[in-house]
């Protein structure tokens, strides 16, 4: 007997191991077959993958971005500097492959922490409606002043440098994404099986998370990749300003606030990290464009 019990469960075990296996060979067939039938998207998570890579890899495979060398001083690009060098003696190909790390994780950091906050006040907000007029007024407020003017009055106050940049940003882009949220909670509140949710007694938390939660995760999917491109857009401007990364750091705003003063001597130390940063927000955001055409069932029923 005990043997039998004990093939039996056994085998309900390899059964078991077996349906993961083809949930999990489900969902990479379903998600290339996405990328497939979407090659902008594909596209667009490739330069991703790319522009990742480069951070990854260039610390350890190009020389010291803060390293002087007075006597190469504003070396036009060569053989021996493809990017040439600024007016210490850096190289340029070093410091702008090394400023995709802090544009990337400044948008990622930045995106995080939008997204969680952002989805948290948005559902509080749109599904009770007791707390909606006192967080929407908040954010209102918040929404008033301008992005820049924000972000620069609280890097003044709390000093330069990579923490401080991303939740400046983020206490910016917090509002834009809690509306996205909530109006999309304000649709999906009065549905049927939402109702029928509360009717049969389920706790809030769980009908948040399950019912909600899924059903507005395009639109928060889209909302973040915009975030994403406008925090790395702001983190550059703090930074050109004087008010964002400390100079030490080779971000490209730092670069483009360095090599302003040389663009007709020489124009490559301000031009190689704007072509970066151009390249990459504009990836971000066909990305983002691509991934709303996708998911919007509207959209989606006029390209077929």
């Amino acid at each position: 007997m005990a043997m039998i019990e004990a093939k039996a469960i056994e085998s309900t075990t390899i059964e078991d191991k077996a349906a993961g296996a083809a949930r999990s060979r489900g969902r990479a067939g379903a998600f290339r077959h996405f990328l497939g039938r979407n090659p902008v998207i594909l596209t667009g998570v490739c330069l991703l993958v790319v522009f990742m890579l480069i951070a990854a890899v260039s610390p350890y495979l190009l020389p010291d971005p803060t390293r002087l060398d007075p006597s190469q001083r504003l070396r036009p690009p060569s053989l021996q500097n493809w990017f040439g060098t600024d007016h210490l003696g850096r190289s340029v190909l070093s410091r702008t492959l090394n400023g995709t790390s802090i544009s990337l994780a400044a948008g990622t950091l930045v995106m995080v922490l939008t997204t969680l906050f952002g989805v948290f006040l948005g559902l509080v907000s749109g599904f009770f409606r007791k707390l909606d007029g006192i967080l929407m007024r908040f954010m209102d407020g918040v929404m008033a002043i301008p992005g820049i003017l924000l972000a620069i009055a609280l890097m003044s106050l709390f000093g330069s440098s990579l923490q401080n940049v991303v939740v400046a940003i983020a206490i910016v882009e917090v509002p834009r994404m809690a509306r996205v949220v909530r109006a999309c909670v304000l649709v999906l509140r009065d549905q049927p099986y939402v109702e029928a949710s509360i009717t049969l007694g389920t706790r809030m938390p769980r009908l948040l998370v399950r019912e909600i939660l899924p059903n507005i995760a395009a639109p928060v999917l889209v909302q973040a990749t915009y975030v994403f491109a406008a925090a790395m857009v702001v983190e550059s401007v703090l930074s050109f300003l004087g008010a964002g990364t400390p100079p030490t750091i080779p971000s490209w705003g730092n670069m483009l606030a360095e090599g302003r003063q040389y663009l007709q001597r020489a124009p490559w130390i301000a031009a190689f990290p704007g072509v970066f940063l151009a390249v990459l927000i504009l990836t971000v955001n066909v990305l983002g464009d691509a991934l709303r055409d996708a998911l919007d069932p509207k959209l989606s029923r006029r390209r077929r």
